[in-house]
């Protein structure tokens, strides 16, 4: 489904799925950089569901069905890296868009769907997105759940350099080309104990819903140009939860430790050993159960009575 979003972007739109009752307290999907919403695998959209949510998964503007900015042209993107790699320093440089209308293309959604308030999820770039959010318009946002991301600090640690030159690489010419390219970077961010399912088909699918990786590189300067939002996190006051897998590779550990840290108070943190940089499906009922307690004591504290009676809030 397709939803006209109001935006300073003539003729923006986002496309998106939902799974559930309507009626039930809304949960937004952000996926990551260059990930398409198919990402949330359906057999998770239908897990948070079954919780008692109205759950919401999208394409973020860039990639997939949403919106496309070509029309922008490819960022400075190497410039920046370069300089970075070389000097330790990043450098001010001009981005096509950043995480901030990012955020907005979130809201907008919200809005466009006639959903006031939403619990809010993000995974990676969609976990700086979903920080924003709440720091934006945090009377938007009932709860926070930041999932293998991190604060934007420039002295938390690199993830391995071999990944990041993994996901640099480009692939062949040809479908299957690029459907082997999608199987070899997922597999490199995945943690070695527990590879993605059904990898493969899934590969297959993403690659034949759409390829655009000219979007991919506007949304990794939007990631590389982002500010340190850890004095912001800490001044959040909705019920927020951090996830992250101990064998993340791509963005380690020490990021979400370090969202954590930043958001303080009663931050909820679950570190998942053996999950890489990808909710793979033995960890779907251990996620979903952590965001929906979060989600809950975000409902009882928002004054909007909505009814968490019928949560299925129990671990398996």
């Amino acid at each position: 489904m397709r939803a006209n979003i109001k935006s300073e972007v003539e003729g923006m739109y986002l496309e998106y799925e939902t799974f559930g009752d309507k009626s039930k307290p809304a949960v937004l999907l952000i996926m990551g950089l260059a990930v398409q919403m198919l990402a949330w695998r359906e057999h998770f959209c239908e897990a948070l569901a079954a919780k008692g949510f109205y759950v919401i998964r999208f394409d973020n503007r860039d990639i997939g069905l949403s919106k496309h900015f070509d029309e922008l042209g490819p960022p400075p993107l190497i410039r920046r890296v370069v300089f970075n790699a070389l000097c330790g320093r990043w450098f001010k440089i001009g981005t096509p868009y950043g995480l901030e209308d990012m955020a907005k293309d979130s809201f907008g959604l919200l809005t466009a769907l006639g959903i006031e308030k939403a619990h809010v999820v993000g995974a990676s770039m969609g976990g700086m997105i979903a920080q924003t959010m709440a720091i934006m318009d945090p009377n938007r946002v009932l709860s926070l759940c930041s999932i293998m991301s991190t604060t934007g600090a420039r002295n938390l640690p690199d993830g391995e350099t071999k990944v990041r030159l993994m996901l640099l690489k480009k692939p062949g010419p040809t479908h299957e080309d690029r459907v082997k390219r999608t199987i070899e970077a997922i597999t490199m961010i995945s943690s070695p104990q527990e590879p993605s399912d059904d990898l493969p088909g899934y590969a297959e699918r993403v690659i034949s819903r759409s390829y655009h990786p000219e979007g991919a590189t506007r949304q990794m300067n939007a990631i590389i140009a982002q500010e340190d939002r850890t004095e912001q996190l800490g001044k959040l006051k909705m019920p927020c939860v951090v996830i992250h897998g101990r064998g993340d590779r791509l963005v380690p550990v020490a990021h979400g430790e370090a969202t954590a840290a930043a958001i303080g108070g009663d931050v909820g943190l679950v570190i998942i050993d053996n999950m890489g940089h990808v909710v793979v499906q033995k960890f779907t009922e251990t996620v979903v159960s952590t965001i929906a307690r979060n989600a809950a004591r975000g409902a009882r504290g928002s004054g909007e009575g909505l009814d968490i009676s019928d949560l299925d809030l129990k671990l398996a």
